[in-house]
């Protein structure tokens, strides 16, 4: 075997053939022609053992982009795949191949009318680089794309993008294309309109939060999750938009948050913008309700409980509910309890309920002299309002009054002032005067209760036997127990 010594590879001379320079010298990336000068240098030499991975290293080049060089010369026909594992390239002599006709020097025609067809795609708005029309070529290639729709890639890129995208960018969409195995023009076509509508529509989201910027690739999957997962409209999410003026900071995280809710509660389409309005009304109404009451609440906390109200109870009536028990102090807790007082007394919708409150009204300093007067402490109750309501519809106020005198002392002083009204009205005592010849029952008096010693027999004692021991008398009555 012969070879080269060290000398000659340093001092050599690797034959260039002229027509290199002048027909595929000009429109080569700096990368392509040192992969290409290197490859035919080892190739003349008989470098055997010597490839892309020893090249990488020698060019410090990544591995990937010596074979993107070198299929970029495939197609140029300056250099044939031999083999695959491991790789084997062969280096042409380009004159030879010109005189025998074997190929054109000009290299694959598909590949020149492709890049043709990219120059005339930028025109003179972006100078694109042989290297780029190469990594566009690898996606018809590569990932089987026809030339058509790589071109209306590119395109949409421009439309999309600006003019200044990176074909790394355009890369990726390409991958999806095959992902999605988009192979036809027409389902392309499909494809990138649907993008635009996306792209478009994240745009106006943005607007309305008052920013004026290219939407992040996050913020164009979340519109795609909303459209394509979720079944939104862009009028639905539009419609969304409104709710996120209740954030300081309105976003796309704030704004998917609220379709989630929607989704969840099974509302999309044109239910969506009547949902929405349904729901402030809701939370407006919710916040009127804990304004009358005058409690400090959240309204989220309580919305769901005032909903259950609204469906018994006109909103109404819920406020007005609201200002009665607000006034005594209570809590949103008792205005359910209040409301079924008022349906039990046949208080049904808002006049009568009007009318009651007045009613009400105009009888607290009654209700008061009347508390007063038996020693009840507190707000009356609904329960006290009803007894007293009974007893106006038989006796007068000084009467009711004289009997509440009566039950100081009483434990449930309503319930007796009740029992000595309806004693009254047995007896006919009809006026004050009447009632004052009426003995008074002592509010604290009981029956007593009989015990089974008061069933004996008393004996009586004489003086002489109470000057007895008593011992002696102890003794006797307990033989007289026994007995």
């Amino acid at each position: 075997m012969f070879e080269q010594d060290d000398q000659s590879r340093i001092f050599g001379i690797t034959a260039v053939e002229n027509l290199f320079f002048t027909e595929y010298l000009p429109s080569a990336e700096g990368d392509a022609v040192k992969v290409y000068l290197c490859g035919l240098f080892h190739s003349q030499l008989h470098d055997e053992g010597y490839g892309i991975k020893e090249m990488a290293k020698e060019l410090s080049m990544d591995e990937i982009k010596i074979e993107s060089a070198l299929r970029y010369w495939e197609r140029r026909r300056l250099v044939s795949r031999l083999k695959d594992n491991p790789p084997s390239y062969r280096f042409h002599h380009l004159g030879q191949r010109m005189l025998t006709g074997q190929d054109d020097w000009k290299g694959d025609n598909a590949y020149i009318a492709f890049s043709e067809a990219v120059y005339a795609l930028f025109g003179e708005r972006r100078k694109i680089r042989p290297g780029e029309i190469a990594t566009a070529y690898e996606w018809v290639q590569e990932l089987g794309l026809p030339q058509g729709v790589v071109l209306m890639l590119l395109s949409h890129c421009v439309a999309t993008r600006g003019i200044g995208f990176t074909f790394k960018y355009a890369e990726k969409l390409a991958t999806v294309l095959k992902e999605e195995g988009i192979a036809a023009e027409e389902d392309a076509e499909k494809y990138f309109n649907h993008d635009k509508l996306t792209r478009d529509g994240t745009k106006a989201v943005l607007r309305r939060f008052g920013l004026r910027r290219a939407p992040t690739e996050d913020e164009l999957d979340l519109y795609r999750k909303w459209t394509d997962e979720w079944g939104f409209s862009s009028e639905d999410i539009q419609n969304a938009c409104q709710e996120t003026v209740k954030a300081s900071n309105p976003s796309f995280a704030y704004l998917n948050g609220i379709l989630e809710g929607l989704r969840r509660r099974g509302v999309k389409g044109a239910p969506v913008k009547e949902q929405l309005e349904q729901e402030s009304e809701l939370m407006k109404a919710t916040r009127e309700t804990l304004n009358a009451l005058g409690v400090r609440v959240n309204p989220v906390a309580v919305q769901n409980a005032y909903k259950a109200l609204l469906s018994q109870y006109p909103h109404s009536m819920i406020l007005l509910a609201a200002e009665a028990v607000g006034r005594k102090g209570g809590r949103f807790e008792d205005l359910p309890v209040a409301l079924q007082a008022w349906y039990t007394r046949g208080i049904d919708d808002e006049l009568k309920a009007r009318a009651h409150l007045d009613k009400q009204s105009a009888q607290l300093p009654l209700i008061k002299r009347i508390m007063d007067a038996c020693g009840q402490e507190g707000n009356p109750s609904e329960k006290d309002r009803a007894f007293i309501d009974a007893w106006l519809s038989t006796f007068s106020p000084e009467l009711i009054l004289h009997a509440a005198a009566q039950a100081r002392n009483a434990k449930q002083k309503f319930f007796y002032v009740d029992r000595v009204l309806k004693a009254w009205k047995e007896k006919g005592i009809n006026t004050l005067e009447e009632a004052t010849k009426e003995q008074p029952a002592a509010a604290s008096q009981r029956p007593s209760r009989e015990v089974g010693a008061h069933r004996y027999d008393q004996r009586q004692y004489t003086e002489e036997q109470l000057e007895r021991n008593t011992h002696d008398l102890i003794k006797e009555a307990l033989n007289k127990r026994e007995s």
